[in-house]
């Protein structure tokens, strides 16, 4: 059985248990930082493990594409839609979070048949969107980086699961962790953005260390 960290989950009501169908909500921007090269193989080894219950029968992945043109053909490949979310202006993220937001609860209503919803982030701001899902009768399982995801979300969540043990990155008997001077890995990413000519602003290096 994987782990679930920080909390047990709750008891499910006998009309999710009655479902066979789950809809995959991937907020990548979120996650990039914890994926590794062979995504494809990452999100098969998700979807196949046991916290995965029922047939997926919605997978969509939230970006702005333009910035991962590396992970398209994986992803693809893994059967995984991708929902171009433009981002304009200085609120750049929000436009994924608002974009995966509208179209989960859009679900709610022309998919009645998907009482599981599978968030792949970690993000305080889905907090909201888990609520309004449970009151719908929805189960929400929530899968995230374990040292980055917000406590409020796992909490929300009727499940909460670590990415890099679902997806195969972390093994139980792994003894040893690489460790990084933090001055070189905040380097690396304002050295990206002068080389993209981008604008200096911390929403924008938040952004940058997570591709």
């Amino acid at each position: 059985m994987n782990e679930v960290f920080t909390r047990a989950p709750h008891l499910r009501s006998p009309a999710v248990e009655q479902s066979q169908h789950a809809a995959l909500m991937i907020d990548f921007d979120n996650v990039t930082m914890g994926i590794r090269s062979n995504l494809g193989q990452e999100i098969r080894k998700l979807l196949d493990s046991d916290a995965i219950r029922g047939k997926v029968s919605v997978q969509r992945a939230y970006a702005d594409w333009r910035r991962y043109p590396q992970y398209i053909v994986p992803l693809s490949e893994a059967s995984v839609d991708l929902i171009f979310a433009p981002a304009y202006g200085s609120s750049k993220k929000n436009a994924t979070d608002i974009r995966l937001a509208i179209d989960a609860v859009e679900i709610v209503f022309t998919r009645p048949e998907i009482g599981t919803f599978i968030l792949l982030s970690g993000d305080s701001d889905f907090s909201s969107l888990v609520l309004k899902l449970k009151e719908y009768g929805k189960y929400v399982i929530g899968v995230g980086m374990k040292e980055s995801s917000s406590d409020l979300l796992v909490q929300n969540c009727d499940e909460y699961y670590s990415y890099n043990t679902l997806s195969g990155l972390t093994a139980t008997s792994d003894a040893t962790t690489e460790t990084f001077d933090p001055w070189v890995l905040a380097g690396r990413p304002v050295q990206r953005m002068v080389e993209r000519k981008d604008v200096m602003r911390s929403d924008r290096f938040k952004q940058v260390m997570l591709e």
